[in-house]
């Protein structure tokens, strides 16, 4: 017993050295490799990557993908005890955000994502963005898979040619590290004459990234639409999405969660929702199951936040339940539109049942009308704290929230 805690002081003393300053990693270099290796895991994957070019031996196990992929699987982010959950947005620059220190930092844009206007949405998975961008006036659309950790990006080559009315999805099966990931792409028909969607065109289709191919799902059938305010969530190697169909018999909507299996490679029905709000927000918790927050544009003092049961492998029975609400006079509407364009809350459930959200504002400045980017803690007696990050004028703002993700970093390679 004495000696598993002289070790993990070592651990822990060790790591500390490796986070405060890479001027003493000869002191770590003497470690057994080993030990080292523990230590890493144990590390952000920020602070590893400013490691690689320290030594040979540590360049050489940083970049090894069985490392990569058990630091990845250990990562505190993916469990609700110690958070490395980061905010990422795109304005005018690659904008990201610690919530807990509430520090942030900036990186150029990709020239791959730009012009910026036309960064549609984002999905992460692992620490991987897949990034959609279009023009909506030509109808040209790319794909890219990016990392804006290591900030290499590639861009996915399309089978005919993507389209605006197109949703996308990434994902893995069991072994990611053996069949790495998979993009899932189907069409929206809502929009068919509006965007000239081609009904010759493929409607679902992925494509594998260890290939670089696309193969055709001919059996998958749907009768539902997505939500307009969801662009999905990617939770153990599967993709989520808010969705209605149509109930024939009470002429109206019928609201649920869906699901696509990257195993199986087929869609799932998840659970039927209980009800629907003005604005519902689909995202992950605890790594293993999902969050659903709702907030009405009539009643915006109200926010309900509701938490599934784990997500089985196999697709079993899901059920949701209301983890807590938030009643106050002083409650942001987290959803703004402005014009055409709306405006989509970051946020995450954090322990102690609170709500960390990222996201814009307006409020009256005299003859402007501003945008306020703010930072919110909200608990269950209300706005607990909150930061302006930033205040743009509506004439010199882009605004790119819709793109806005909760994203991990990770070291995981692009393939």
């Amino acid at each position: 017993m004495k000696g598993n805690h002289l070790s993990k002081k070592l651990l822990e003393s060790s790591r500390a050295r490796l986070m405060a300053s890479s001027q003493r990693s000869w002191s770590l270099s003497s470690l057994p490799l080993d030990m080292i290796e523990e230590i890493f895991h144990r590390s952000p994957a920020e602070s590893l990557l400013r490691s690689k070019p320290t030594c040979k031996k540590w360049y050489d196990l940083i970049k090894n993908k069985r490392f990569i992929y058990e630091h990845l699987r250990r990562s505190p982010g993916r469990s609700l005890r110690t958070d490395e959950r980061r905010f990422l947005r795109i304005d005018q620059t690659v904008q990201i955000m610690e919530p807990v220190t509430r520090t942030r930092s900036e990186k150029p844009i990709p020239h791959e994502l730009q012009p910026l206007e036309n960064i549609k949405a984002m999905v992460h998975c692992d620490g991987l963005m897949l990034c959609m961008c279009s023009d909506m006036e030509s109808g040209i659309v790319h794909l890219a898979l990016w990392n804006p950790l290591t900030r290499h990006i590639t861009l996915i080559q399309p089978s005919t040619r993507f389209t605006t009315s197109d949703y996308y999805g990434i994902g893995h099966g069991v072994n990611k590290y053996r069949d790495g990931y998979k993009i899932l792409r189907f069409s929206d028909r809502r929009y068919d004459n509006y965007h000239h969607h081609h009904h010759s065109e493929v409607d679902f289709e992925i494509y594998y990234c260890e290939t670089s191919s696309w193969r055709t799902l001919d059996d998958a059938k749907v009768d539902w639409n997505v939500d307009f305010t969801c662009h999905g969530v990617s939770v153990m190697g599967n993709m989520y999405w808010l969705a209605h169909r149509d109930v024939e018999e009470e002429e109206e909507l019928e609201s649920c969660i869906i699901g696509f299996d990257f195993t199986a490679e087929k869609f799932m029905d998840v659970c039927f929702c209980h009800s629907i709000f003005d604005y519902n927000y689909l995202s992950c918790f605890g790594g293993d199951r999902l969050s659903l927050l709702q907030q009405n544009h009539d009643e915006p003092s109200l926010i309900e936040v509701w938490v599934s049961s784990k997500l089985a492998d196999d697709g079993g029975d899901v059920s949701f339940t209301k983890y807590f609400s938030v009643v106050s006079s002083d409650l942001p509407w987290l959803h703004l539109d402005r014009s055409e364009d709306a405006s989509h809350p970051v946020y995450y459930i954090a322990k102690n049942k609170r709500i960390i959200a990222w996201c814009e504002g307006m409020m009256d400045d005299g003859d402007r009308l501003p945008v306020w980017i703010i930072l919110y803690e909200i608990d269950e007696d209300g706005v607990r704290n909150q930061l302006e990050t930033e205040r743009h004028y509506e004439n010199d703002y882009v605004g790119t929230f819709l793109c806005g993700y909760v994203y991990v970093p990770s070291l995981v390679p692009l393939p």
